[in-house]
């Protein structure tokens, strides 16, 4: 793994970590950003894809769960502007102030 790919990488674990500590003990934030939160899930599966591969998408790279019984960090993805950034801003969410 080059020096670049690695950190790459590590930013997005730790984004990952992040949605996990909020999605836990960050419930007024994450309701806070959550009412600012406009759009909906394209079902495109970036998301997805963060860090790893999340081992229910389908060969299609779509959710083979989404409708059944998704996670809480899935339904909470986009906490705020910073999960849109890690999807390279390509995501049907969007924040407004």
């Amino acid at each position: 793994m080059t020096r670049l790919a690695a950190g790459s990488f590590l930013l997005l674990l730790a984004g990952k970590l992040r949605r996990a500590c909020l999605a836990a003990f960050g419930a007024r934030y994450v309701h806070a950003q959550q009412s600012r939160r406009r759009g909906s899930c394209r079902q495109c599966g970036r998301c997805c894809r963060l860090a790893f591969r999340c081992p229910v998408l389908t060969r299609e790279g779509k959710c083979s769960i989404y409708h059944l019984v998704r996670p809480t960090n899935c339904m909470l993805f986009p906490i705020d502007v910073r999960d849109i950034r890690d999807v390279g801003g390509r995501c049907g969410y969007w924040f407004v102030d």
